[in-house]
């Protein structure tokens, strides 16, 4: 009797212990349900931040578009100045001068403004190809990043790990994991951070050498241009004409002049001339005797 008494305590303290690992590994289920609105926001913030990421880098290939048209804008501009300087040079020679060598001299001026015109597209050349790698190498380490947060596994820690067994151990590795899930948006923003400040530096050093590549070519043109002004002195023996006049009135000086005079106060022409005060003459109104003529005096004298 005590023996069966023993055996069937010793069932129940084994039941009892089973029942209660087995509520154990039900908590499993429940930590694991807790996990799955956390892994769901992160990969909402996951995407929100790369998506915020890539607008971030493409408004920085935007403006260094624009800062390149600008540049070259530039240097095209200065160029045609140049070239225009030369040909006033050039054209306005006395009859004179060599109208075959004065020919020569412009077929040279626009082969190298043509040569110009090659060695800045090379140097355009240089920047699509370096901007097209930057990009490409932008976007994988953003892929990268995305991939290595929304990819989390969730179930990794039930790997070599029995539910019925060790039931708490997965419970502890799943409330590890949820932590480590609210933590990654953090480490996420700032990683993305930095990813686009680095581009943006790299397209910097981009820019520099651009403009490197722009001011050795336009030096190359102004010395092929300095040299063409040489060869009209030298070669075709021409003089240099002086600088264009600048003191010729502009529009806007003309504009300026007639407003001026437009508000001069206008002088009067018409003077207020006073009324003569016109005497009247009165004429009598009694008959007066008609005077006596020298004949009738003179008869009366004798």
């Amino acid at each position: 009797m005590k023996a069966f008494s023993l055996a069937v305590a010793l069932f129940l303290g084994v039941l009892s212990v089973t029942l209660a690992q087995r509520e154990t590994s039900l908590r499993v289920i429940d930590a694991l349900r807790e996990l799955h609105p956390a892994y769901k926001e992160l990969r909402d913030v996951v995407v929100n931040a790369v998506a915020g990421a890539k607008l971030n880098s493409s408004e920085v290939v935007y403006k260094f578009n624009v800062d390149i048209a600008s540049r070259k804008e530039s240097f095209m501009q200065t160029a045609i100045k140049a070239e225009a300087n030369v040909l006033r040079q050039v054209n306005g020679q006395s009859i004179s001068v060599d109208t075959s060598c004065l020919g020569f001299l412009r077929q040279s001026v626009d082969v190298n403004m043509n040569l110009a015109g090659v060695s800045f597209t090379n140097c355009l050349n240089n920047v699509d190809a370096s901007l097209s790698t930057e990009i490409t190498r932008v976007y994988n380490e953003l892929q990268v990043n995305e991939t290595s947060f929304v990819n989390l596994s969730v179930y990794d820690v039930f790997r070599g790990q029995n539910v019925f067994v060790n039931p708490q151990s997965i419970v502890d590795r799943l409330v590890e994991k949820l932590s480590s899930l609210q933590q990654a948006p953090v480490e996420l923003t700032e990683e993305l951070s930095l990813l686009v400040d680095a581009f943006e530096g790299r397209l910097g050093d981009v820019r520099a050498a651009y403009i490197s590549c722009l001011t050795m070519n336009d030096q190359l043109l102004q010395n092929t241009l300095n040299t063409a002004l040489l060869q009209l002195q030298q070669i075709c023996l021409g003089t240099l004409l002086p600088a264009a006049s600048t003191a010729e009135p502009t529009d806007a000086t003309e504009a300026s002049a007639q407003t001026e005079t437009a508000t001069e106060p206008e002088a009067e022409t018409e003077s207020e001339a006073t009324p003569a005060e016109v005497e009247q003459t009165e004429v009598p109104s009694e008959n007066q005797p008609e005077p006596s003529t020298p004949g009738a005096v003179f008869g009366d004298a004798l």
